[in-house]
């Protein structure tokens, strides 16, 4: 499994996708797999490199977030 961030709305999401953009760091936007959705559906960025800094940028903004799962965790 890759390093994922969850988000309840797709427009949490894609601000989050941008913020990371503006850092140039890439990410992209699945569907929150299965056993990680906790009853709802949501939206998640696969961040493949530069993870640890994209989380520190995802905790410090005001863009509200589910969870933060890195490889080894999922």
């Amino acid at each position: 499994m890759d390093n994922i961030i969850t988000f309840a709305s797709v427009t949490s999401a894609m601000k989050a996708k941008e913020l990371l953009r503006t850092r140039q760091i890439g990410a992209r936007m699945i569907r929150t797999p299965e056993k990680l959705r906790h009853g709802s559906c949501g939206y998640s960025l696969v961040i493949p490199k530069h993870f640890d800094e994209a989380a520190e940028l995802i905790r410090g903004s005001r863009i509200p977030y589910r969870g933060i799962f890195a490889d080894d965790a999922v």
